[in-house]
């Protein structure tokens, strides 16, 4: 018996016929107003000027490497009058580029502390060159006095998004299809903000079978997100493959392929506990895996990192009362870490962490000189189990900075 809705989107022949982020997110909508179910993305390119935006109770499934969901060029644009966190409209330079229903990143310099901030949005109505916005220029989640884009501080809008987004939603998937995020002609996102798949505040999601490549950002960011399961995808060409942050309790991330990133391929960042990252291959990125803040009773098994410049696993240089303890590194494979001018680490272990225990992991350098040791211990580590653990090739096996 058939129990929820399904309906297809493509170019010609399906029921909602189109091949843009509009078409794509109509048809989400009208599955959502119906209870949830399944959008089907037929073969095609789907042209993005805004996020597609995931509801709870809805499958987004394409037909494998013939669908894909490709991000317009960027334009940055620069402010030409103030906007306090209370506006709902930002004026520009020139407005040709922006899209009425299009996403508009807003980027300046705080005022009032001198970092970096950022927003996005949707744009609801184009009045010469002002675009008013969804919501104030805070955003809907913003504090009162942040947001404020003034001129003198770099202030700037884009057409920046996510491909892929959701917020404050639950029981989604994502499945079967191919994100390209136009690298080279679209300009850079922090993965903090945005990224190919981006989501924030959500619970019980599915990423199966999606290939995302060529993005300046990160292919999958999620911030806030419990019980998210990542598996049999590739993540090439971007800044960070895998990127769960922000609290999240619970994620799995198995089988996946992750290539060719400029910072790391699997990033755990900030408060993640409990989770599990297996049988992903991570290859040719600046760092294989990176952990850090509070990145707590993770496991991470049957993991393959090949030929990374700096190091294939770290421990982020956080403060003891900060860093990240009580993880199992077990059965991995490191293989050919490091640079012929700047030689790496397997695992470099410099933070103040305890409870790390490292077991049967395989260091393997093919190459004389290019790693420097396979475990690099810093001399406030504590309470670390090595238990069976194989080094090859590496000028050194283990580098224990530890006082005896």
């Amino acid at each position: 018996m058939t129990r929820d809705i399904k309906v297809t989107v493509g170019p010609v022949g399906a029921d909602f016929v189109g091949s843009d982020d509009l078409i794509v997110q109509a048809a989400i909508e009208y599955v959502v107003a119906r209870g949830g179910g399944t959008v089907e993305l037929r073969p095609g390119t789907y042209r993005l000027q805004n996020s597609v935006r995931l509801r709870s109770r809805v499958r987004l499934v394409g037909a494998g490497e013939g669908t894909v969901l490709i991000k317009e060029p960027s334009v940055t644009v620069p402010l030409t009058e103030d906007t306090d966190w209370y506006d709902w409209r930002v004026t520009v330079a020139d407005a040709s580029a922006f899209r009425v229903g299009g996403g508009v990143m807003l980027q300046s310099k705080c005022p009032h502390y001198g970092q970096q901030q950022t927003v996005i949005h949707t744009i609801r109505a184009i009045e010469g060159n002002t675009l008013w916005l969804m919501a104030q220029a805070r955003g809907a989640d913003g504090a009162a006095h942040t947001g404020n884009f003034w001129l003198g501080k770099d202030a700037t809008a884009s057409t920046l998004f996510s491909l892929v987004t959701a917020n404050w939603v639950s029981d989604f998937a994502v499945a079967n299809l191919c994100i390209d995020g136009n690298r080279g002609r679209s300009a850079y996102l922090d993965g903090n903000y945005g990224a190919a798949m981006y989501f924030q505040d959500c619970e019980r999601v599915h990423i199966d079978s999606v290939h995302v490549e060529h993005i300046e950002s990160d292919a999958l960011s999620f911030q806030i997100v419990h019980d998210l399961t990542v598996e049999n995808c590739v993540f090439e060409d971007v800044v960070q493959g895998l990127h769960p942050g922000s609290g999240s309790q619970r994620p799995v991330m198995r089988n996946n392929v992750v290539r060719n990133c400029s910072l790391h391929g699997l990033g755990w960042c900030w408060g993640v506990k409990h989770g599990l990252a297996e049988k992903n291959t991570i290859e040719d990125c600046k760092i294989g895996i990176s952990i850090g803040h509070r990145d707590t009773d993770n496991v991470m098994r049957n993991n393959v990192v090949r030929r990374c410049r700096e190091s294939g696993l770290v421990f982020r240089g956080d403060p003891a009362h900060q860093a990240a303890h009580d993880n199992l590194i077990e059965d991995n494979r490191f293989e050919d870490i490091g640079a012929p001018d700047a030689p790496g680490y397997g695992i470099d272990i410099s933070a103040p962490v305890r409870g790390t225990v490292l077991r049967r992991n395989r260091i393997v350098c093919s190459r004389p000189g290019l790693t420097k040791a396979g475990i690099r211990i810093g001399p406030q580590v504590e309470h670390l189990v090595l238990d069976g653990n194989v080094i090859e090739g590496a000028s050194a096996t283990v580098e224990d900075q530890r006082k005896p």
